[in-house]
């Protein structure tokens, strides 16, 4: 009986009934698909599968395994589930796993994704949450002088932040991030991209995700295979895509006015309720007096680094000056910047500010506070010791400033457009204040001031000879330019602030406040009635 196979019919089920009422143990083997028994044991007639490993490279054995009762499954189900999981025996995969999902209800494709799953927690390969870690955390020796060597990051603070917000801790990505990256499916990020694009986060951050996902998933692939177990047949994100085109941003700046009208209104508005960061304010304020990209700018420390030092001109008292590291920017080469008092207030001020709310002090000069409570609690338990510890103390992300501008714009739920209503652009961003630099200075023939201020490399007509050739101080040489780029702050400062002084008399700015106070008073923006919101605007109105 062991050497003949057999027709799965009815009549083979009731030959095997027969045998078992006998108590005799016998097998049946099946002709189709081969490697499908029934075996008559113990009292029991049930269906298995048995079949030899044929991987390259590793020692073949046979595998057999027990799919159930022969009263479990109709002829063509066990058929499947037989032949899926020879199949699996025979290439070295699980054949647990294909019986579990099958017995279960599973599909092919949750087959599949358990079998991945299955090989991946074996082997203990990566989950995406640990690739996306790694290619962030990834190091390169740098050398100083041939004398030390040492370990450096390649992506510079600003794209391992891009990393982290726009990728691995996106909330829609939360559930994802914690599966291994070999289960992962197309359709799971096109479902994660699909519901960013819903959020509300702006037309680019469903675009962003694809991007750095595919970018994060090629290394993968290419550079740590064994960790993640993914296959070059098998290049499936490359699929992944979105709708996303970026405009043309290139006539997108602000006069001096309209900074100094933007300016008061984020001063006016951004006080009377919602997210009342200082940071983010302090950021937004600063942010055309130090005229660098966001993420360079979110990202500096705080006044008591040692990246501040005092401005050497005699003439510029209270003036300091900051020094951006190589792998800080996106020039990859150290910039340094004469910061005027006006913006040092405001920094004091959010430094101030962020001691109090996260009872210690941080390391950022915009810090976040999302963690404040927390922060508290293990700063309580450190009293010799103020910082913030250092697992908790982050910068605010560039993002959060894109979030404020828009919030002014109305596209955030219960905001009126209140840029719209004092006479500016209903789309601005961060970066439209550094265009706004060099239109301002090539308007009248001085455009080397503005690519001084922006740190872009000097050519052309920007030689700044009469003025570079000047620079001989011992410790910032022409190279630097800060003698120069303060000579051009002054300038640009001297157009904007008295353009500011006159938008907080503007009736435009008053009338966008009442905007802001009414859409307060009826309601928080999620359509919630809140009494500390209502008290809020209750208050300020009472005030004005």
């Amino acid at each position: 009986m062991a050497n003949k196979r057999y027709a799965l019919t009815k009549d083979l089920l009731s030959e095997a009934g027969a045998k078992r009422d006998a108590d005799v143990e016998c097998q049946f083997a099946i002709d189709n698909p081969r490697g499908l028994s029934i075996r008559v044991r113990g009292g029991e007639v049930a269906y298995y599968v048995q079949a030899r490993t044929r991987v390259r490279g590793q020692k073949s054995t046979v595998v057999k395994r027990r799919l159930g009762a022969v009263g479990d499954f109709t002829f063509a189900q066990v058929k499947k589930i037989a032949t899926e999981a020879i199949f699996a025996i025979k290439n070295g995969r699980d054949p647990d796993a294909v019986i579990e999902t099958r017995l279960m209800g599973g599909d092919e494709k949750s087959v599949a994704v358990a079998v991945d799953r299955a090989e991946a927690l074996k082997g203990e390969l990566w989950t995406f949450e640990t690739l996306i870690t790694q290619y962030a955390q990834r190091t390169k020796s740098s050398k100083d002088g041939g004398r030390n060597e040492a370990a450096k990051l390649r992506l510079a603070p600003s794209s391992v932040t891009e990393l982290e917000t726009r990728l691995r801790d996106r909330p829609e990505n939360a559930e994802l991030k914690k599966r291994f990256v070999k289960e992962l499916r197309l359709e799971d990020l096109e479902e994660v991209r699909d519901l960013i694009d819903a959020s509300g986060s702006g037309p680019s951050a469903g675009a962003k995700y694809v991007d750095l996902a595919k970018r994060v998933l090629r290394w993968g692939l290419k550079q740590k295979r064994r960790f993640t177990g993914l296959e070059p047949t098998a290049t499936w994100w490359e699929a992944l895509s979105h709708e996303y085109e970026m405009e043309d941003r290139s006539g997108r700046y602000l006069t001096p006015a309209q900074i100094g009208m933007l300016i008061a209104l984020l001063e006016a508005v951004r006080p009377l309720g919602g997210n009342n960061n200082d940071a983010v304010l302090g950021a937004l304020q600063v942010s055309w007096m130090i005229p660098q990209r966001s993420s360079a700018l979110v990202n500096m420390l705080a006044l008591g680094s040692d990246r501040w030092v005092p401005d050497p001109a005699p003439e510029r008292v209270g003036w300091r000056v900051y020094n951006w590291k190589p792998d800080e920017v996106k020039n990859k080469r150290e910039i340094k910047l004469s910061v005027p008092p006006i913006a040092i207030e405001i920094l004091e001020r959010v430094a101030r500010y962020s001691k109090q709310q996260l009872g210690a002090v941080s390391i950022w000069a915009f810090p976040q506070d999302r963690n404040k409570y927390l922060v508290r609690a293990l700063a309580a338990k450190q009293r010799n010791d103020d910082r913030v510890p250092a697992h908790l103390d982050k910068a605010i992300t560039p993002s959060s400033l894109n979030h404020a501008l828009d919030a002014l714009a109305g596209r955030k739920p219960g905001w009126p457009d209140l840029l719209t209503v004092v006479g500016l652009p209903n789309r601005i961003g961060p970066h439209d204040e550094r265009r706004s630099v060099t239109s301002f200075f090539e308007n009248f023939g001085e455009g080397a001031y503005a690519s001084a201020l922006l740190d872009h490399r000097v050519s052309g007509a920007d030689k700044m000879s009469r003025e570079v050739a000047a620079i001989t101080q011992t410790v910032y040489s022409a190279a630097d330019r800060v003698v120069f780029k303060a000579e051009g702050m002054l300038m640009w400062m001297e157009a904007v602030l008295p353009a500011y002084e006159a938008a907080k008399k503007d009736p435009r700015l008053a009338k966008a406040v009442e905007m802001r106070k009414a859409a307060l008073a009826n309601g928080l923006p999620d359509g919630k009635t809140g009494g500390r919101a209502k008290a809020r605007a209750a208050g300020a109105v009472a005030s004005a």
